[in-house]
């Protein structure tokens, strides 16, 4: 893989392509009777958390997929780690105290400012900041549009505006973990660019 579309993986975090991680049963079946106003406070709240599963990229003929491990401590510390199947890493990023790693083919780079520092070196504007919202079904902007899927109640779909961008993300699976309703299955589109996320395990 290139440093170009494993920066590119990394912080749209919403994936596409090939056959990815095999379906989920859907285990949120019933909710907690919760409002949107009060399952966004819940979310809004969980600032510590683990992901792992499979992540890949399309965009018009090209289709890319990495095995991928996202531990976010707060907003200023967060691991994460892209790799091939056979256990390669092609990709891995440590934010400490704001201050930003990035280590791709052999080469560190470091920045300040996230969106910044992948857009120096892929030209690339991705939604860094935004994507820990959408991972948790949450609005980055109050303008942000959510559409309730009618028998669970939990968000369907998300339309977000990031630098002046629209992105649409759709919510196609859940999960129950510590009383939390957690996706499990996003696919996340910007016009050409299709993003989709396989989450095989949700750790709070």
């Amino acid at each position: 893989m290139t440093a170009k579309f494993c920066l590119f993986l990394l912080f749209i975090l919403f994936l596409h392509g090939c056959s990815l991680v095999s379906n989920q049963p859907n285990n949120a079946t019933t909710v907690l009777n919760q409002t949107l106003k009060e399952r966004n406070q819940q979310m809004k709240a969980l600032s510590q958390w683990q992901i792992s599963g499979k992540i890949a990229f399309i965009q018009q003929d090209k289709r890319d997929s990495a095995n991928l491990f996202w531990q976010h401590l707060d907003a200023q510390n967060q691991r994460l780690n892209l790799t091939t199947y056979l256990g390669i890493n092609v990709l891995k990023l440590e934010s400490k105290n704001g201050l930003h790693t990035l280590e791709v083919d052999g080469k560190t780079y470091q920045g300040d400012d996230l969106s910044v520092l992948i857009y120096q070196l892929t030209q690339l504007p991705l939604p860094t900041k935004a994507l820990h919202y959408w991972l948790k079904g949450l609005p980055y902007l109050q303008t942000d549009q959510i559409t309730l899927d009618e028998k669970t109640s939990l968000p369907k779909l998300l339309t977000s505006t990031f630098n002046q961008q629209k992105w649409q993300i759709s919510y196609q699976g859940y999960q129950t973990v510590n009383s939390h309703q957690l996706a499990t299955k996003l696919v996340i589109k910007q016009k050409q660019l299709t993003i989709k996320i396989n989450i095989n395990e949700w750790k709070l």
